[in-house]
This record gives structure tokens, C-alpha cells and sequence, in this order.
């Protein structure tokens, strides 16, 4: 991610906080602080043996955002079923209510030398590479809302199935913040919805609601919410009845350009993260941005 505009005076940081408190009205979650004081794993895994599918909970208090221990943690399990040849099929949802993911960590970028920046940037390019080019069959369970961070875990995924609730949203929501997008971001959201929308989307920050969501073709399908989970079971049945090396070859030729695209690009993508996000302009605004957020809170 690479911040291009910071937030510039209070009045435009009060309208930030209004859409980034954890779960306001609008369910427009974003950013948050991490918690420190917890040293509980933040990914739990249900492998079903039998079936071959694994349930991937995230499950870090209180919205699921995406700090370095949370990303080390999700990229070593999504490791182990990779490795284990009977886990055919992995779904990925939420433990915590109304949420799915709400992104990216903010104080993973704010008070940090350019290693420990380094360190979570590649963490986070690393969640992605995982994820797009796994073998295994992925569905997102999106049981609440799911902006930036979490949108891109869940466009990651073969198929998304999101909770019917005009409360939740989802989108890549970045320029609304001054951040824009990296390029990955992007070209996951075109191979998903075409050039045109996800151009519209990106410029204007958009997030979309469950039932905006599935007309774009962001989700693939809109279930109840107490549904989310079983139907994404039963959806996983249809594609485990396809044999695997066809699919995984199939999901190769189409992913595999995106993918070279980074691995290619990838040291100099995370030297042009470094260079913004330690900008002494950049940092003063996430701190002024950050104890705002404190306030608020307190």
C-alpha cells in the first residue's frame, strides 16, 4: 500500500474517525489500533479429515485487523494445509461478529523504523501470493463487513459467498483515506469485476453493500447470515467434484500472469512503500490521526 495524500487538517481526521471506528452504523470498519495484550492465536483451524476441507476462523479482537503477528500467523497455517495433500478445499470466515476483516493494522505503519515497515509489508504481499496461487479450493465466508484488507483476502479467494445484510459492506475503500491501492490490489479487483468498475471503485473509494456487492460480481452469491457457513460447505461440494489437477491447472493459467506481475516487482514495490509511509509529513499525520483515535475511544 502506498499512502499518496495523508489526511491534511483535523476537520478531514474528525470525518475519517466517523467512518473508522470499529463497527459504526454503516458498518464501515477500516483501520485500527492493534491489541497488544493479547497473546491468543488470532487464526484457528477445524480440519475435517473425512471431507478434506479445513474452516480458516479469524479470530483477533476486535475487528480481525491485519498486524504482522496476525499475517505470520495466517501465512503458516494456510502453509500447513498446503503441504497436507488430503486438504483439498479451505474456507475462510469470521469469529467475530459483524466483522470480517477490517484491513490492515495502522499502527503496523505508524512509529516504525523502514525494517519493521519492510517486514510487514512483505508479510502482507506474502498473504496474498499464498493465498491467489493455492491449490486448494478457496471460499470466503464473509459474515460481516469487509473493507480494504479484508476485501482483498476475500477477492483472493475462487469464490465468494457474503451475509445478506445491507449493513455490511466491502470494497477497497483506500483513496478515501489518501491511500491508494498497490497495484496487485488492483489488478485482483480487475480480474474480478472487469476494468471499468473496479476503475470507479479504486478512484472514488467505494464500498459497496451485500446487495451492490453481488450486481458488480464483487460476491457471488447473498445468503442469510446464520446461512454463510453451511452454504459455503455445500458450495464447496460442487468443486470438489472436479478433479483436481484440471482445476489447479485452470486457476494456474488464469492467475499466473497477476502473480509473475508482483513477484517480479515485489523489492521494488516494498522500497516505494518504505519511502511514503516514513515520510516525516506521513507520520505526523497517522499520529495526529492515532491520538484522535484514542480519544475516541477514551
Amino acid at each position: 500500500m502506498a499512502l499518496r495524500a495523508a489526511v491534511r487538517n483535523k476537520s478531514a481526521l474528525s470525518a475519517l474517525l466517523s467512518q473508522l471506528s470499529p463497527c459504526n452504523s454503516h458498518g464501515r470498519v477500516c483501520v485500527t489500533q492493534r491489541r497488544n495484550n493479547s497473546t491468543s492465536p488470532k487464526i484457528k483451524v477445524d480440519f475435517d479429515h473425512s471431507a478434506g476441507v479445513a474452516v480458516m476462523r479469524l479470530q483477533s479482537p476486535p475487528v480481525n485487523s491485519m498486524s504482522l503477528d496476525f499475517l505470520t500467523e495466517f501465512c503458516v497455517n494456510l502453509e500447513k494445509l498446503e503441504m497436507d495433500k488430503s486438504c483439498r478445499g479451505l474456507i475462510i470466515t469470521s469469529s467475530q461478529p459483524k466483522v470480517f476483516s477490517a484491513g490492515l493494522d495502522i499502527m503496523e505503519m505508524y512509529g516504525k523504523s523502514p525494517e519493521s515497515c519492510e517486514e510487514f509489508y512483505r508479510a502482507v504481499q506474502e498473504m496474498w501470493l499464498k493465498l491467489y496461487s493455492s491449490n486448494m479450493i478457496t471460499i470466503a465466508a464473509i459474515n460481516g463487513t469487509c473493507p480494504a484488507g479484508g476485501c482483498l483476502m476475500s477477492l483472493t479467494c475462487d469464490y465468494r459467498i457474503m451475509a445478506d445484510n445491507p449493513r455490511y459492506s466491502i470494497g477497497l475503500n483506500e483513496t478515501q483515506l489518501g491511500i491508494v491501492a498497490p497495484f496487485w490490489f488492483k489488478d485482483t479487483m480487475v480480474n474480478t469485476v472487469g476494468h471499468r468498475t473496479t476503475e470507479m471503485a479504486l478512484e472514488l473509494g467505494l464500498l459497496y453493500n451485500s446487495s451492490e456487492a453481488l450486481k458488480i460480481g464483487l460476491v457471488d452469491k447473498l445468503v442469510p447470515e446464520d446461512q454463510v457457513l453451511t452454504t459455503a460447505t455445500q458450495t464447496m461440494t460442487k468443486w470438489l467434484a472436479i478433479p483436481d489437477h484440471a482445476r489447479q491447472i485452470t486457476k494456474s493459467m488464469m492467475r499466473k500472469p497477476t502473480i509473475d506481475k508482483l513477484t517480479s516487482n515485489r523489492e521494488a514495490d516494498i522500497q516505494n512503500f518504505i519511502s511514503f509511509i516514513t515520510k516525516d509529513s506521513i507520520q505526523k499525520s497517522l499520529r495526529v490521526y492515532v491520538e484522535m483515535l484514542k480519544k475516541r475511544k477514551g
